[in-house]
């Protein structure tokens, strides 16, 4: 399970590094498209943030698994 998890993770990073790579090559010309896209990286940041904690709470036992 931890194998999985870290795999998302890293996924998540990837995917977000493309994007700021992505719009970084194009430059900032469009106001608009580089507000949704720092509001996406921003997600998943938070989408990380998450998971980080999930795993510790489980580590120290405040979630259960439920298998």
């Amino acid at each position: 399970m931890e194998r999985l998890i870290e795999a998302i993770k890293k996924k998540i990073k990837e995917h977000k590094q493309e994007l700021s790579n992505n719009l970084l090559s194009k430059g900032v010309e469009n106001l608009p498209e580089f507000k949704r896209v720092y509001g996406y990286g921003q997600g998943l940041d938070k989408s990380l943030q998450i998971i980080n904690e999930l795993i510790e709470k489980y580590k120290t036992g405040e979630i259960e698994d439920d298998t």
